[in-house]
């Protein structure tokens, strides 16, 4: 079971979040007078709406399949904790990195290379993606108390799968910020790496555990 759920949070979380991003990257692009320099605020609420609803879809969809590998027969409570945990924390994080990271290369980048800021930012952003999304489906399949351990062995594994992705991408010379890395897209490659581990790793290990579990009511 423990593939069963990486392999289900792998396809509706990840897959759907970056179907979502992709759409609306495209609906960006063929609006008319569209800029990078000075988006419309118009354009980007359009382009919006699909990333949203990737969001949506994809974490609804993973509370469902998450609710039936426990054997927990309420598909609607289900969808609605795999939305609270997993799209809420995503938006905030996603808001909150884009927002520091010029200030964090600016202020902490005459301290530490600009790679060694990602792991800084990136690993604990798996950490609580992670560890939010089990908590909900947790509080969702009524485990009470039990949700919070849960959630910190989820967070962990994710967040360790994201640093040993990161460390063995920097060993192969995929070193974020290095000299043309932006021709690579090294940052953009590292951090789809990243979360592709710890979606699996955290996956497999929420998989394993809620199938280890009684049922619920």
């Amino acid at each position: 079971m423990a593939a069963w759920g990486a392999g289900a949070t792998i396809v509706t979380l990840f897959g759907s979040t970056l179907a979502g991003v992709v759409l609306g990257e495209i609906v960006f692009e063929v609006m008319p007078g569209h800029s990078l320099a000075a988006p419309r605020p118009l354009n980007i609420a359009l382009a919006a709406i699909p990333a949203i609803a990737g969001l949506l879809a994809g974490s609804a969809t993973w509370g469902i399949l998450m609710g039936r590998l426990a054997r927990f027969g309420n598909s609607r409570r289900m969808a609605v904790a795999g939305i609270l945990g997993f799209v809420p924390i995503t938006i905030v994080l996603a808001i909150a990195l884009l927002s520091l990271e010029p200030i964090a290369v600016e202020k902490l980048g005459a301290q530490f290379p600009v790679h060694r800021v990602f792991t800084l930012f990136f690993v604990p952003t798996a950490f609580l993606v992670g560890g939010a999304s089990a908590w909900a489906i947790g509080i969702g399949l009524n485990y009470g108390k039990q949700a919070w351990r849960i959630a910190v062995r989820v967070g962990l594994v994710s967040a360790t799968a994201f640093l040993v992705i990161n460390l063995a991408m920097e060993d192969a010379g995929w070193v974020v910020g290095a000299p043309r890395a932006a021709e690579r897209f090294t940052m953009l490659t590292v951090m789809f790496a990243g979360m592709i581990g710890a979606a699996l790793s955290g996956g497999a290990v929420l998989g394993w555990t809620l199938s280890t579990r009684s049922p619920t009511l």
